[in-house]
């Protein structure tokens, strides 16, 4: 049995790092899929040192750049550049993946180029938009009908996209590990998840829920007032909701409504809680 349909016939969602190998062996590029708002979160070392040990072509994309300021995703084009990465960047939202399809268009025929991530990055959203119909499963949150939980392949531009499923055993960090592993709704304790993560936000921009929920406070002050504000609370008890709130909290984070984001200047261990 090839390796190609070995990895394909396998009804995986979390990729062993002999998967990773394994789909990385048969790629001729292999495009790695981070955040942009994150990228130093999300990226997966042991991927990274496969493709470049095989001669792989590494493409570092930073995904859902509209989220960031242009002047920022220049700073980490540069900072990927200056330690020998490719790094373009692509936008969905925009329609930007340009510079994408460039690369895929170059490939030659009948190779395979191969789409990493860690979940909600959006690289099936970018696949659907590179065939130009949705046939790469997308869902909005993690776990949720459309998460792709299996090795996929597509072919376009008379080559082939292997979109592999988006939780991986990355060099994450512990929040985002947390939050991108598991929809809302099954994080065993959204309230410590949602503290953690507002005590980033708010050390790394204060005010930050403020401007997206018009809340404030400590964290449990603004999981209070948010349960509040939107009416959410135990019917048994009367008391604000702060579960709820806290799920509210990490979908906003999620989905860009809380206008987070890193510089390469910013030190990792500075933003931890």
């Amino acid at each position: 049995m090839s390796p190609a349909r070995r990895i394909l016939g396998s009804p995986i969602r979390l990729l062993t790092k002999r998967e990773i190998f394994e789909s990385v062996a048969i790629s001729n590029t292999v495009f790695e899929v981070l955040d942009a708002r994150v990228p130093e979160y999300l990226r997966n070392s042991f991927l990274e040192n496969t493709a470049l040990k095989n001669g792989k072509r590494l493409v570092i994309v930073l995904n859902k750049s509209d989220l960031v300021p242009r002047h920022v995703i220049s700073e980490w084009i540069s900072y990927y550049r200056d330690r020998g990465f490719e790094c373009i960047e692509t936008s969905v939202v925009r329609g930007d993946i340009g510079m994408l399809k460039k690369i895929l268009k170059e490939s030659d025929k009948g190779s395979i180029a191969s789409f990493f991530g860690a979940p909600k990055v959006g690289k099936s959203s970018l696949i659907n938009m590179i065939k130009g119909r949705s046939s790469a499963t997308t869902s909005r949150y993690p776990g949720t009908p459309g998460y792709t939980r299996g090795v996929q392949l597509h072919r376009v531009y008379d080559i082939y996209i292997l979109d592999t499923p988006g939780a991986l055993p990355i060099d994450a960090d512990p929040i985002e590990m947390v939050i991108r592993l598991s929809p809302p709704e099954k994080i065993e304790n959204p309230v410590k998840v949602a503290i953690d993560l507002i005590e980033r936000l708010e050390n790394k921009n204060p005010g930050l829920l403020n401007e997206a929920y018009g809340v404030s406070g400590d964290p449990m002050a603004i999981l209070k007032s948010l349960a509040i504000k939107r009416g959410w609370f135990l019917k048994s008890l009367r008391e604000p909701n702060i579960e709820e709130a806290a799920r509210e909290i990490i979908r906003g984070y999620l989905d860009g409504r809380i206008r987070f984001y890193i510089r390469p200047r910013d030190n990792r261990a500075s933003l931890a809680p």
